[in-house]
Parts: structure tokens; sequence; C-alpha cells
């Protein structure tokens, strides 16, 4: 929604005096509009969701390492365990061509040239509250002639269920609330944050930027913590006397994609969760995107 469309949408429900409070929080983003449409008819290189990624020449499809035990039999009772890495694909989540979406983007925050690649893990089995998830997903940034990029089919280990359908995208600059546990919704009283909550309840939540749409719990306070070699799947990782250090540095976190549960590509996170692809302030502002961190949240 835009500024004038949040001010009618409160206006409607008598809620008008809130708008400046919700503007003091509310971020900009470009909001992307999953539209279902056959992949051949995407153009090469464009932004979308799904299908096959349009990849660089020599780009290798990216593999995260997975860890196999054996039983090797050494002696008539004597057996010993070996472990095995074999690398295992990717799943492809999204592509993003800057200068496609750079009108989009009221902030010049993002590049306004090359393309950004999202993948994930097959599984769906990488939370982010593990450090060890760093190899479990994948943002590339290219910024290279787009003229050498071709379409790459899947490789024979992607499972039929880790290929998410192509869509296309239509995008459009918008505003986004902040999240529900936001303290300003506790200062405007329960009933009015309940009101608004309502009013925006079933809106597309797919974006660049903004404010996240939270489905379990607050994720910048995390990321600044699993990045940091704490375990964050238990309480041990925020119990760390090393917490309370790196706490401040939650506010440099910034949502950079959110990508839902859509029907146009027939896929789900989870239980229909979400996809958060997580960057620092400064590293964005570096174009250092191979430090993004990935989070699944699901009902």
């Amino acid at each position: 929604m835009t500024r004038t469309e949040l001010h009618q949408r409160l206006a409607v429900r008598g809620l008008g005096g809130e708008l400046e409070k919700l503007l003091q929080y509310s971020r900009d983003c470009i909001r992307l509009y999953p539209k279902s449409v056959a992949e051949a008819d995407i153009a090469l290189g464009s932004t979308k969701i799904g299908g096959m990624p349009d990849l660089p020449q020599g780009l290798e499809w990216p593999t995260e390492m997975i860890t196999t035990t054996t039983t090797e039999k050494r002696f008539l009772f004597l057996n010993r365990e070996k472990k095995i890495e074999t690398p295992r694909s990717l799943s492809f989540i999204a592509q993003v061509n800057f200068a496609e979406l750079c009108v989009f983007d009221t902030g010049s925050t993002l590049p306004d040239n090359g393309i950004l690649y999202f993948f994930y893990c097959q599984d769906q089995m990488a939370w982010g509250f593990d450090p060890a998830d760093q190899n479990r997903f994948r943002v590339i940034y290219h910024k290279g002639d787009l003229s050498l990029l071709e379409r790459r089919g899947f490789p024979r280990d992607i499972d039929a269920d880790a290929k998410l359908i192509a869509c296309g995208i239509g995008a459009r600059s918008e505003i986004s609330l902040p999240a529900y546990y936001h303290h300003v919704y506790d200062e405007m009283g329960k009933d009015k944050a309940e009101q608004i909550m309502d009013s925006f309840e079933g809106q597309n939540v797919n974006k660049l930027l903004g404010q996240p749409d939270v489905i379990q719990n607050e994720m910048e306070l995390e990321c600044e913590l699993v990045t940091n070699g704490l375990f964050c799947g238990d309480p041990s990782g925020y119990n760390d006397p090393r917490a309370a250090q790196l706490e401040p540095n939650a506010k440099d976190w910034r949502l950079l994609l959110q990508i839902d549960s859509n029907e146009q590509n027939d896929y789900m996170w989870g239980d229909s969760g979400r996809l958060y692809f997580w960057i620092k302030e400064a590293d964005l502002e570096a174009r250092r995107f191979e430090k993004t961190w990935c989070i699944l949240q699901c009902y």
C-alpha cells in the first residue's frame, strides 16, 4: 500500500489520527506481485520467483555439503563409522534484476544494475537459528554482461518437490508497517492495534526491503547472534555472556527479501510459512550480498 492508501484505510475506520505514528516506524519497500505465466514467456534475466535461474556462463549451480555416516567393517567384531561429505544442489528461489526494479527503490538503497540470485536448501530444514546453516543457502550478486546469461536447467539431484514453478513479477513502490510486536501498537492501545492489524490481513507480503511480516518472533537479534556463532534454537544463545555485547548490533540488520508461500508457483514454506533474507545495513551499502542470512518461519 502507498501512504495515501494507508491514510484511506485508517480514515475509514476512524483511525486517521494514528497515521503519523505508523509512518514513523514504517519503511519503504518494493512490493513484488507474483503473476502466473509460462516460464518461456518470462524474458531472460527478468525478475522472477521460481523456475530455472538465468545464470552467467561459467557460474556453477550452488551446492551445500551433506554429511552421511556409513559403517565400515574393520575386523570380525569391530566396526568403524565413516563420515562422507557429498555436494547437493540448492533449490533456486528467485532472481532480482535491479535495472528493472530501481525505479521503485524510493530510497536508492539497492544497486541500479546487476542480478541477485537466491538459493535455499531442498529439504527446507534450514531455519536459520543454527550457525551451521550458513552452508544451506546462497545469495549471489552478478553485475556483469547480462547478454551472456543462459537459462540453466535443473541439476539431476534436484527433487521434483524442490522445483518451484516459475512466476513473473509485477512491482510497486509501497510502505510496510512494523510487525505486531512493535511498541507503536502498545502506545495506541489494544483495540486500535487490532483494528489496524485486521485491516491489512491477507495482503501480499512478497517484497524487497521494508519491515518484515513476522510469523513467529522478531529476527534481527537472532541474525546478529547466530552469525556470530551462537546457537539460537534454544535459550542457550540468548543467555550466552556474549549476547549482551552483541544485542545493540541487532538494529543494524535489514530485511532484504521476503518470499511468501505463493499460489502462483504452487509452493509452501513449511506450514504456510515465509523465507526471510536479512543483511546488515553496512553490507548492503557495500554490496556484500554474500553476507546475507536466511530464516524460515511458519505457523
